[in-house]
């Protein structure tokens, strides 16, 4: 008799709990596994190897296991635009032969690098012909009026952008999240690259719990995460796997306990695969 979501959630984690102790996380990082990325250095102790990272820097981190592990790719970040310093930061990157670079993060929000459009439209230029793949600003809305006219400008004026880059807090529909992807795709006509997602109740301030369960968010991402490898026209995804500084918005999507080991939704996110879903599937029921 197939068991309950909620069940099949528990036994996968005890699965997935075996299975970091018998596998290293490493993967080969053929077809799929090249898509799993990460939004941050994870910490040593979680052993997690992923496929690329970032931390919204032009730098490598220097601590976490991406000093240990040259397998995972670095995709260097221009977080914002500085008038006096922004020049000489891309003519270092220009002598890198980068083989890929991220825009401004969030200049759509007030409290992330905040750059008004028309000054990220002229500052673009200076981006082009760095990296063989030019990533777009990614935005806090990536349908809203911002990107749009971003976008429509990049268009006009026939400048590099390659792919696409969303970020995407919602609740744990991973029907709505999928079709959201979908819409981005169709506007801009450009693969994506969701440079960070998880699920935030913003709600949960004040000391309120979040209303969200470490097994609904484990079931959300155990269907969007191999929905997106299946995706051609999603080039990677990276998860954001830190609690917020200041709420508990995020408590459910933590893939880090406070002593830099996995928690159960890390494990999770490290095997992760299609084939994985499918093993799980077979061996519990759904």
């Amino acid at each position: 008799m197939p068991i309950s979501r909620r069940e099949f959630i528990a036994a996968s984690s005890a699965f997935l709990a075996l299975t970091a102790c018998s596998e290293p996380f490493q993967k080969s990082f053929n077809g799929h596994d090249r898509k799993k990325g990460l939004a941050g250095a994870a910490p040593i102790e979680t052993n997690l190897i992923t496929s690329w990272y970032y931390n919204w820097g032009a730098n490598p981190s220097t601590s976490g296991m991406p000093t240990t592990t040259p397998s995972m790719r670095f995709f260097p970040m221009v977080w914002g635009w500085y008038p006096k310093t922004s020049p000489a930061l891309l003519a270092k990157l220009s002598t890198e032969h980068l083989p890929i670079l991220l825009g401004f993060n969030e200049p759509d929000n007030k409290n992330q690098s905040n750059i008004p459009v028309d000054t990220a439209i002229a500052a673009w230029p200076q981006l082009q012909g760095i990296a063989r793949e030019l990533v777009s600003p990614a935005p806090a809305d990536p349908l809203g009026t911002w990107m749009q006219t971003f976008m429509n400008a990049i268009e006009q004026q026939n400048l590099q952008c390659d792919a696409v880059a969303v970020h995407s807090y919602g609740g744990i529909n991973s029907t709505a999240f999928l079709d959201m992807l979908g819409r981005v795709h169709d506007l801009y006509q450009r693969p994506i690259y969701v440079t960070e997602f998880a699920v935030a109740d913003y709600n949960a301030v004040n000391g309120k719990p979040n209303q969200y369960s470490v097994e609904q968010v484990a079931e959300f991402m155990g269907t969007v995460c191999p929905a997106m490898d299946k995706l051609d026209w999603v080039k990677g995804y990276a998860w954001y796997p830190w609690p917020s500084k200041n709420s508990n918005a995020l408590e459910s999507s933590v893939l880090f306990n406070s002593d830099g080991t996995l928690t159960d939704l890390g494990k999770l996110y490290g095997v992760l695969s299609p084939a994985t879903a499918i093993a799980l599937e077979q061996r519990f029921g759904k």
